[in-house]
């Protein structure tokens, strides 16, 4: 069937001495407006202007007609094929029912949102109802149980290793006349056997202790949603479950201390020209992992949860989320260095909302070959096709190589890549950034074109668009102190950083949304207090400051 006819129109219009006829073939249906076409025809044809708007009038009466005609003609057409068996009914209905569901709400089924949005809904009216001191007591109360259980854990392991020692030291020590060399080999290979069946033993335990405590919570804040429905005092559930989590044990000598102080220092800055816009600043020395880490807090000699878990908690599923930047190796893992750390904190406690570290790498390694496949779109499109046509021009051997040296490097990262976790049980951190680092940063003479400086400008563009209202960015590209970090090194490190974060908000800025943002610079616990004044005051001569304006009366 036609989608589209030419017709013929004609237009009579009478001038003092003369009648004039216009003929025209217009196409149905009409793809401008009737205005417009009538104006291409008046430049055409130099009609009068007292003709234009019976004009319109007559082509726009012509127009709907042979409109209707048109349709009425198709829908003829499409019957009679129906009716002589040319096109099958069935097929019409499976066309037209996903059209109507897909794009009709009247049609379409109704929104069922999954289990994690569900407990995410519940989590968040319970955490600002007085169900809130419960929750954060009863994710004290596992946390607890978790600590308990690797407290066994590095007990036993440290058991194994004293015992394997004790049996390699009076190995060794008999060796020609007792053992032999192979019989070491053997006591070995026995001994790291056993030491890999204890730590899956104690892993597999550990994560069913997470899995049976995240069931467990997520059951009880169901309970306690369906309770607190329709009643306007506590629910005697909630008041059940907070005289169980008031059970906590008394604090130890060591938690009674005084917690650590740390270095900080806050400022207030305008950014911009003309649209000025308010950010907050924060200089901080300490460790990264103290952001993460859960400190025991005490009162009465009661250990409770952590003051600042509870804005952790309450801002959890809101629009003021809490992000840190972490140097990391290129292994994606966490075996060795700071990651091994990270992941023992992690595990220190379950985390309720998303899955577990080793989960989200999991997922993440899936996702690194789609990642380099962008990555290679994406060098084409900026023109490096011709150093790959160069390269192609070579022997047949040397191409194969390269071509497997990418396959191979599919799975890897390199400077400057970065990965996202997320998190709900760490002391003041939701998201976690980690930055692929090489051994070059502790060189002095990056600019600003680094590849780790230009994650850190993609991380701070993320958290403008997905509302972390608060970045925690390593201010020298390090988490801890070396000894070719001088002063000067330092200062021009801090520099450099200051100067392109500065950059990086204003031009995040210009096309987000006017609203005040948190970028807290970390520097290495070991680094000197008088450095710390140092760097402190280079910041009111890199950023403009929120002075107030002090008017004294006469």
């Amino acid at each position: 069937m036609p989608h589209s006819v030419e017709k013929d129109f004609s237009y009579v219009f009478h001038t003092k001495s003369t009648k004039s006829t216009l003929k025209v073939a217009v196409t149905v249906p009409l793809r401008t407006s009737v205005k417009e076409f009538v104006a291409r025809l008046v430049q055409a044809h130099n009609l009068p202007c007292f003709a234009v708007q019976d004009l319109e009038e007559k082509l726009e009466e012509f127009v709907n007609r042979e409109n209707c005609s048109l349709q009425d003609k198709n829908a003829e057409d499409a019957i009679k094929k129906v009716k002589d068996g040319e096109i099958n009914a069935d097929d019409l209905v499976n066309q037209w029912l996903p059209a109507y569901t897909e794009e009709l709400k009247l049609y379409s089924k109704p929104y069922e949102p999954s289990k994690d949005e569900k407990f995410a809904e519940v989590y968040h009216s319970l955490i600002h109802s007085p169900a809130l001191e419960t929750l954060l007591n009863l994710e004290h109360e596992y946390s607890l149980g978790v600590e308990r259980l690797i407290k066994d854990r590095d007990r036993d392991l440290q058991h194994l290793q004293e015992k394997q020692r004790k049996e390699m030291d009076e190995a060794l020590a008999n060796v020609g006349t007792v053992y032999r060399d192979e019989d070491i080999n053997l006591l070995a290979q026995r001994q790291f056997e056993n030491s890999q069946t204890v730590e899956s033993k104690w892993v597999s335990e550990l994560s069913a202790l997470h899995e049976q405590q995240k069931a467990e919570y997520r059951e009880w804040v169901h309970r306690v949603h369906e309770d607190s429905q329709g009643n306007t005092t506590l629910p005697t559930y909630v008041q059940r479950l907070r005289s169980m989590s008031n059970a906590l044990p008394d604090a130890e000598e060591e938690e009674r201390e005084a917690p650590i102080t740390r270095l900080e220092e806050s400022f207030t800055i305008h950014l911009g020209a003309q649209m000025k816009t308010t950010h907050n600043l924060r200089l901080l020395c300490t460790d990264i992992l103290e952001l993460c880490r859960h400190k025991p807090h005490t009162v009465g000699g009661v250990v409770i949860p952590q003051p600042q878990r509870l804005q952790t908690a309450m801002s959890l599923y809101s629009h003021s989320l809490c992000g840190v930047v972490m140097l990391v190796d290129s292994r994606l893992n966490t075996y060795t260095g700071s990651k091994q750390k990270f992941a023992l904190v992690c595990d220190s406690s379950t985390d309720f909302h998303f899955p577990s570290l080793e989960r989200q790498l999991q997922v993440i390694e899936q996702q690194l070959p789609l990642a380099a496949e962008i990555k290679a779109q994406k060098r084409l499109m900026r023109g490096e096709e011709a150093d790959q046509v160069s390269l192609n021009s070579s022997s047949s051997s040397g191409s194969a190589s390269n071509e497997d040296k990418e396959k191979g490097g599919e799975r890897r990262l390199h400077s400057g890549d970065f990965y996202l976790t997320k998190h709900s049980n760490l002391s003041e951190v939701h998201t976690v950034f980690h930055v692929v680092a090489d051994d070059n940063l502790r060189t002095s003479d990056i600019t600003s074109r680094h590849p780790v400086i230009l994650a850190i400008r993609n991380i701070i563009k993320l958290s403008f668009r997905y509302d972390i209202h608060t970045l925690t960015v390593p201010l020298l590209l390090t988490h801890e102190m070396t000894e070719e970090m001088t002063i000067s090194w330092c200062m021009k490190r801090a520099e450099l950083m200051f100067k392109c974060v500065k950059g990086f908000m204003i031009e995040m800025a210009t096309y987000s949304s006017q609203e005040s943002r948190t970028i807290q610079f970390l520097v290495p616990s070991g680094l000197s207090e008088e450095l710390f004044h140092q760097i402190s005051n280079m910041i009111p001569t890199i950023f403009r400051l929120s002075n107030p304006l002090v008017v004294k009366s006469s």
